[in-house]
């Protein structure tokens, strides 16, 4: 495991694309998880399948995760939640993980608990409560609550990491969140999964880095009228989609908008497996943004210095 001091001591911010896909497995991207280590705080913004592997992969110090936030219950942003509090846990963190998310979070927490607890009992016996600390075992849910939908809602403030909430619209999915990191002068923006609504930009306003979400319609299109024309069921799912999502054009623009300097897109839908997928997924995207745009990968890593 990396010591602690390379990242929890220093006085940057460190970003970790853990998983940049959406909900369909394929071999290059796991679904949705963002890690962000600043002022000695570890987070995890959501933990989607396969996602938590990663973070173990990077060697990051998971002993000093002390938060997951989670932007909606979707099962591609949730998990791997259970093995996220497992196994860092069983890696040696000694106080109990807080769980943040919207209304129904408490829900969601309590479900993993009760699916984990045979498991938790039979580390405990085994290799004693001084090694597998009880209290650490059984992550505790905290509910945010969004007063003003229009907006944010500082709900994390420790050691200079302020961290705000936003209500973003990924209906009928109700309310689903994104979350705007401020530290050290540094602003990092998750959207979650979202439409383009009339505040997100303001969310989004100076993000040095906007982790945002975007599926390709054009591609979801080709799928549905190709000549391997899928099965009913799926054109349904395929048209669907694309109701509470947004392209990489309009997710572009929202970037534009708000003046940010770096676009990460994530989420990424398709499944993207060559150069020249990834080139028609990004189509258009550059006559919209002037910024600096990525295209998410799973291990990723950023790294903002402090500005003041």
């Amino acid at each position: 495991m990396m010591s602690m001091s390379k990242y929890l001591k220093g006085d940057k911010m460190h970003i970790f694309l853990f998983g940049s896909g959406g909900p369909f497995n394929n071999i290059k991207r796991v679904a949705s998880s963002i890690g962000v280590i600043a002022a000695g705080e570890f987070i995890l913004v959501d933990v989607g399948p396969g996602s938590y592997r990663n973070v173990d992969m990077m060697r990051l110090p998971v002993s000093y995760l002390s938060s997951i936030f989670l932007t909606h219950f979707h099962s591609d942003h949730i998990g791997d939640l259970g093995e996220a509090n497992m196994l860092s846990w069983a890696n040696g963190r000694t106080k109990a993980l807080e769980v943040y998310g919207p209304k129904g979070v408490s829900k969601i927490v309590n479900g993993f608990i009760m699916a984990y607890e045979l498991d938790t009992g039979y580390r405990i016996a085994h290799h004693g409560a001084n090694i597998m600390i009880p209290e650490a075992g059984t992550p505790l849910s905290k509910t945010i609550s969004i007063s003003d939908p229009n907006k944010v809602e500082l709900f994390f403030d420790r050691n200079g990491l302020k961290v705000y909430a936003f209500q973003v619209d990924h209906s009928p999915v109700k309310p689903a969140l994104g979350y705007r990191f401020e530290y050290k002068g540094n602003v990092v923006v998750i959207t979650g999964d979202t439409k383009k609504s009339e505040n997100l930009a303001k969310f989004c306003n100076d993000a040095d880095i906007l982790f945002c979400e975007a599926i390709s319609f054009n591609m979801l299109n080709t799928m549905i009228s190709g000549p391997a024309k899928p099965p009913e069921r799926l054109i349904k799912i395929l048209k669907d989609i694309q109701d509470y999502h947004m392209s990489p054009v309009i997710a572009a623009g929202v970037a534009q908008e708000a003046k940010v300097k770096k676009l990460v897109y994530v989420h990424v839908t398709p499944p993207i497996l060559t150069t020249a997928i990834e080139e028609k997924y990004l189509q258009g995207v550059s006559e919209i943004f002037d910024g600096e745009v990525i295209l998410g990968q799973d291990n990723m890593t950023f790294r903002l210095k402090p500005k003041n």
